[in-house]
């Protein structure tokens, strides 16, 4: 966390705002004898170049001074690491920079006065800045339009740095560089598959290698799928002789009746009790979701994250954890998300790209084979090959007639009314943004899978996890999350991902003798809140009575379609089987109008939202 006017002198960030020193603690200031840099604070971490850290000792704020003054404005692309970063420049200006695929959240005001910036809202506002809360900035979250691509903020005058960009402020005014396009690495490398897995190994070790270099008591979080297992594998590698790795996973509801949508797994315990027994150094551990832990837990990140989340609704089960990992005496809980943005990629944008290019045996092999799809192959030819490629009304049009309750995707499965729907699709169209559910459809060629990706992975996930890290002090760090690992992997072709009729090629050649062979084969994925419909069923009179209690609010009320939320609640399923139009509206709209209340409850001061 760094302050700065434009005629500062450096001193500790945490004095110059009259906070205290701990603040301060995870983001310690150094100040820099010379170079362009006047003052540096960097929090997160840097893994490299080794020789610029072997060169200062260790310390990433001395080596990201040093690396503005070896490399200037290609710094950042010269470090590996996941951090944000704030320098007062000798010219009086600020740079404010974050890593491009993972990196702790920097919030910034920027004025003729002074600049502030910090990964945590609230000493901004400690600091003096106005808190005006963008409500129209809720419908859009609730509306899935994430508003992709833009230098988002949640307050007026207050933004945010976007992943792999440079953001200097000065007097008159502030600029953003985005200096990272993950499509520069499509250099498309001609590998034999064994030896784009033996790569892409070795890279998956160094990451963990780096990973335990900065824990003295790892936990890594472990599904039945392929990335985090093979994370695992990856770390037991690097681990001495002799050591074991404690890995956590969540379960179900022991009520939960074990049926899901086609396609996906709900209870991924058996598997990773298997994947154990085949690593006898893993010591597995498992957890049980904790409901009403988790919902007053919430409400205490929402009060830290100072901003409105709805992923919050998705990770539930993250709550129980974090809590054993910090019950297990645990520094950092290691996980795998950013797998399938590297090595895990299921490939389907290859839907599009080898029906334009003609690879009709290739493509026929991977439509037949595609998991939990059971249409016929002419059907998925035409909504995966050919759909893509039409104009996005056409696209509505046909889906309409086939689905005909799926007309309109936002105003199935979100919770806004119609009238904030159509104000909010207003907004977006002056924007140029839309909503994820208003024409889902696969990218079309990898360039666009890739810059996806990237856009999807900057959203308010970095200030989720670090709430996470606050509530159970237990930092968190992505083994995947490695640049020369995600870089290499763009790189690589699209039949190393999905091609012989089978997605996630380059993770299953990975785990070849490192995973059995039923998970290495395995194509279902994990659902994370399988058991949604019974937690949401036995907590539905209270989840109507704080729905009484949002009509009378002036914005929930206006916003929210309470009948209809009402309606779902009051009409409950015996049991769920994953039917979009009758259980997913209340899975995915139900969770985020109740968080959006407690935010706004968190926001205002009120105890009855």
């Amino acid at each position: 966390m760094i302050a700065a006017w434009h005629n500062w002198h450096h001193q500790s960030a945490a004095r110059l705002l009259g906070l205290p020193e701990e603040f301060a603690r995870h983001a310690p200031d150094c100040a820099v004898p010379g170079g362009v840099a006047r003052a540096v604070s960097v929090t997160g971490w840097i893994d490299g170049p080794g020789d610029l850290l072997a060169e200062v000792g260790g310390d990433i704020c001395h080596a990201y001074a040093l690396a503005l003054d070896r490399w200037g404005k290609k710094a950042d692309a010269r470090l590996t690491g996941n951090y944000a970063a704030a320098a007062i420049m000798r010219d009086g200006s600020v740079r404010l920079s974050r890593s491009p695929w993972d990196a702790p959240p920097l919030h910034y005001a920027c004025d003729s006065q002074r600049v502030v910036a910090s990964s945590q809202l609230r000493l901004l506002f400690a600091a003096g800045i106005e808190r005006q809360l963008d409500y129209e900035r809720i419908t859009d979250q609730l509306a899935y339009d994430f508003r992709d691509g833009e230098v988002k903020g949640w307050y007026r005058g207050i933004f945010a740095v976007p992943l792999g960009s440079v953001v200097r402020c000065a007097p008159d005014g502030w600029q953003v560089e985005r200096w990272y396009d993950p499509a520069d690495f499509l250099v498309d490398r001609r590998v034999a598959p064994t030896d784009a897995a033996e790569r892409a190994l070795s890279l998956l070790r160094e990451a963990a290698r780096l990973a335990l270099k900065r824990s003295e008591k790892p936990g890594l979080a472990l599904s039945g799928g392929l990335d985090s297992p093979l994370a695992a594998t990856a770390l037991l590698d690097e681990l001495p002789p002799g050591t074991w790795l404690d890995t956590i996973t969540f379960a179900p509801d022991p009520r939960w009746k074990g049926k899901g949508a086609p396609g996906t797994m709900g209870d991924e315990t058996p598997l990773v009790r298997h994947f154990a027994e085949m690593h006898p150094r893993i010591a597995p551990h498992f957890v049980l979701p904790d409901h009403a832990a988790a919902d007053g837990t919430n409400r205490e990140m929402l009060r830290a994250m100072q901003l409105f989340a709805p992923g919050l609704a998705n990770v539930e089960p993250f709550h129980a954890v974090f809590a054993k990992a910090r019950d297990l005496g645990c520094d950092t809980l290691l996980v795998a998300d950013l797998a399938n943005q590297s090595f895990s990629q299921d490939g389907r944008w290859a839907y599009v790209e080898y029906a334009w290019n003609g690879r009709w045996a290739e493509l026929t092999r991977l439509l037949a084979n595609r998991p939990g799809d059971g249409r016929s192959l002419l059907r998925k030819l035409l909504a995966l090959s050919v759909m893509p490629q039409l104009p996005a009304p056409m696209r509505s049009r046909l889906r309409s007639l086939v689905h005909p309750q799926r007309r309109d995707m936002v105003a199935l499965l979100t919770p806004p009314s119609r009238q904030a729907i159509a104000q909010q699709a207003q907004r977006a169209a002056e924007r140029g943004s839309v909503s994820d559910w208003s024409d889902f459809t696969f990218p079309h060629d990898r360039a666009a899978a890739v810059r996806h990706d990237h856009l999807a992975a900057d959203g308010e996930k970095a200030d989720v996890m670090l709430a996470f890290e606050q509530a159970y002090g237990v930092s968190r760090r992505d083994v995947t999350a490695y640049r020369p690992l995600i870089e290499y992997c763009i790189g690589l072709p699209t039949a190393a991902f999905a091609s012989g009729g089978t997605e996630r090629r380059l993770a299953r050649e990975m785990a070849r003798g490192r995973l059995p062979e039923a998970q290495r084969l395995g194509t279902e994925y994990g659902q994370h809140r399988a058991d949604w419909h019974l937690r949401i069923g036995e907590q539905r009179e209270q989840y109507r009575a704080a729905l009484h209690t949002m009509r009378g609010h002036e914005f929930l009320g206006r916003v929210l379609d309470i009948d209809r939320l009402d309606a779902l609640l009051r009409d409950w399923p015996d049991e769920s089987g994953g039917d979009i139009e009758r259980d997913w509206p209340r899975m995915l709209a139900i969770p985020r109008a109740i968080l959006a209340s407690q935010f706004v409850g968190v926001i205002e001061g009120r105890n009855d939202l």
